[in-house]
């Protein structure tokens, strides 16, 4: 008994392993491991919510801005891109959202992820992963989970370990929290 239970562990760990792999039905994170797992059930319920949940938050909360550089969801990822500067690294993979490929863009503290729509690259996300990156309501990995609240209040939907805030057209503002503390922030378009 103990043995199958460890052989099923291993094939659900293996499935799930190949499925963030070949980035289908699973969105990256910075840090990987426990952080995709929630970022790919987040997204799971963000999918099934559709981009007509109620909006509870402002469409400005889900601008990234870095170094005077606005970067809005589903915009343009060239012109993005260009203008953040160079990135540390970049990947892509096979998409699932459409033809071509998903690219991320590594940076000091923050990850862009984006998605071809009819030939041209939109962002998908922004991944905050350090201190130092606030929102626009002050809010960075470090803080604990009563400043979230405080800043953007009560009315999110608790996704796992995180909780999101909707702004409507299939935009939101998520907090990966741990132990009562911010990890990790997320600026997420359900495509």
């Amino acid at each position: 008994m103990k043995k199958s239970v460890i052989i099923l562990a291993a094939a659900i760990l293996a499935a799930t392993s190949a499925a963030m792999l070949s980035g289908c039905g699973s969105g990256e994170t910075a840090n990987g491991g426990a952080d995709a797992t929630a970022a790919a059930s987040s997204q799971t319920e963000q999918s099934s919510a559709g981009s007509d949940t109620k909006a509870v938050i402002d469409a400005k909360d889900v601008v990234f801005s870095f170094n005077g550089v606005d970067v809005e969801l589903n915009s343009d990822a060239d012109a993005a891109v260009a203008a953040l500067g160079e990135a540390n690294d970049v990947s892509s993979q096979l998409s699932c959202h459409g033809e071509g490929d998903d690219k991320t863009y590594t940076y000091d503290g923050f990850v862009l992820n984006t998605y071809p729509l009819e030939g041209k690259d939109r962002v998908l996300e922004i991944v905050i992963n350090s201190a130092g990156i606030p929102t626009s309501k002050g809010v960075e990995v470090g803080a604990s989970a009563e400043d979230v609240k405080a800043a953007y209040g009560e009315d999110f939907r608790e996704v796992g370990l995180y909780y999101a805030y909707d702004a409507g057209d299939g935009k939101s503002l998520q907090f990966f929290i741990e132990d009562g503390t911010v990890s990790e922030i997320d600026y997420y378009y359900n495509v």
